[in-house]
């Protein structure tokens, strides 16, 4: 029997809704992106990241749609492009 590293371990990520409208929660945020909810935190206080709907005090949630088009513009043909 082999056991793997977590570092090492690939992780499975699933696809975005189809629905542009759908919400997904920071909490869920995870198993569309491979970033840590604590990232997506940072990213919001900072500006950066995807577009979110603060719903109520505590609540933060994302649009299928605006992940879609922050992923999109996220695309670099080489690793010094800015935008």
């Amino acid at each position: 029997m082999t056991t793997q590293d977590s570092s090492t371990k690939s992780q499975s990520l699933a696809a975005l809704p189809v629905d542009d409208d759908a919400l997904i929660t920071r909490a869920e945020l995870s198993h569309y992106l491979p970033i840590a909810t604590q990232t997506a935190a940072r990213w919001a206080v900072e500006g950066q990241g995807p577009r979110f709907i603060k719903i109520g005090k505590r609540l933060v949630a994302y649009r299928a749609g605006d992940l879609r088009e922050w992923l999109l513009s996220q695309s670099r043909s080489n690793t010094v492009d800015k935008e």
